[in-house]
């Protein structure tokens, strides 16, 4: 009987020892460098810091407003002598926008007879007749506010002379013209003559119309040009 204890505990003690070596050959096979299959890895710690630039403004020493920094003259400023209801834009000097000669006046609202047409009708404009390609100039400072083609009066431009005096020349040439938003002074050219269809039969010449604060007016007393007679 005691035997058989004795048997029985050298088999378990056999076991232990087996179970025993097997965990040592597997600690031994996953250590770095014990075996030649197992790839050695390093891990470097790289550090990194962040540094922040201050951008530096530097404010101008002066509380003024809308200084002149460049020196250089506005073109579009201009002055002119107070306008009054009796000579409205303004008392001063106006350039013709072409020559003297004046082929059909302002007809003030009445009716006059038109050769192209065939018809009695009110002439709104003063005509300065020409010859096509002649210049047209602006009889003052001012913006083009619009360039247009009219079934009837050509080409147009629209300028703004201020002081509410808007400007149209008709019958320009088609691409001789400067472009919308344009500054001008008085005498500038501002395109080439062409033609206006409706008073073709009258030949070349320049349709000149002004108005003043939205009404049509005589153009030539606008201009504070006296008429010859």
């Amino acid at each position: 009987m005691m035997k058989k204890k004795i048997k029985n505990a050298n088999i378990y003690t056999a076991l232990g020892i087996c179970i025993i070596a097997l965990a040592v050959a597997s600690v031994i096979s996953i250590v770095p460098g014990k075996n030649d299959d197992t790839e050695e890895i390093e891990f470097t710690r790289v550090s990194v810091k962040w540094s922040e630039k201050v951008r530096e403004y530097t404010v101008p020493e002066t509380d003024a407003v809308d200084v002149d920094v460049t020196g250089i003259a506005d073109d579009r400023t201009r002055e002119t002598e107070p306008s009054t209801e009796e000579n409205k834009p303004f008392t001063g000097t106006f350039a013709l926008p072409m020559g003297t000669d004046i082929i059909k006046d302002f007809s003030n609202g009445e009716m006059v007879f038109s050769q192209t047409m065939g018809d009695w009708r009110v002439h709104n404009g003063v005509d300065f007749g020409g010859a096509a390609g002649n210049r047209v100039d602006a009889v003052a400072d001012g913006e083009i506010i619009a360039v247009y083609e009219d079934s009837f009066l050509g080409t147009v431009i629209e300028i703004d002379h201020g002081n509410g005096m808007t400007v149209s020349y008709c019958g320009l040439k088609k691409g001789s013209t400067l472009v919308e938003g344009t500054f001008v002074k008085g005498g500038d050219k501002i395109g080439s003559l062409g033609s206006v269809p409706v008073e073709s039969a009258d030949g070349d010449h320049l349709h000149l119309e002004v108005k003043v604060d939205g009404k049509t007016v005589d153009p030539l007393e606008a201009l504070n040009k006296v008429r010859s007679e």
